[in-house]
């Protein structure tokens, strides 16, 4: 036959510790409650993320720097960063080249990360690169 005598143990721990079990079960629930809620989440904390405008910088002939605005154009300004191209950041360019040297690359190519941001130029296609001078480089 089989001893249930290990049956009357727990009963007797369980109304001993009956005042501990129920302080456990009420700080669990409140933990669980405060994390659905979002008070250990930091949703309530959470706030808008600061955005940083810097205004762009042009030489004029006398070597002097000057401010633009955003509506303003100036004759100073390189033909490769204006507003008709794709811009590096949108994930626009499908080419990209450096101001430095005279080759362009697939947006993927390992070396477009080494291209610091100042100095890369954004290319629709093939031909909008060859045509401003670039030679193909890393089109894998």
């Amino acid at each position: 036959m089989l001893d249930f005598s290990f049956v009357g143990g727990i009963r007797e721990w369980l109304e001993c510790h009956r005042q501990n079990l129920y302080l456990l079960a009420g700080i669990l629930l409140v933990g669980a409650l405060a994390f659905e809620s979002g008070f250990l989440r930091g949703q309530l904390v959470q706030s808008e993320p600061l955005l940083i405008s810097i205004p762009a910088v042009a030489e004029s002939s006398n070597n002097e720097k000057t401010a633009i605005t955003p509506g303003e154009q100036s004759a100073n300004v390189r033909p490769e960063t204006s507003s008709t191209t794709p811009k590096p950041e949108t994930g626009q360019c499908l080419f990209v080249g450096s101001r430095n040297s005279n080759k362009y690359h697939l947006n993927t190519c390992a070396v477009v990360k080494r291209i610091k941001p100042e100095n890369k130029i954004c290319f629709a296609s093939k031909e909008d690169a060859e045509k401003r001078g670039y030679v193909p480089s890393c089109l894998k």
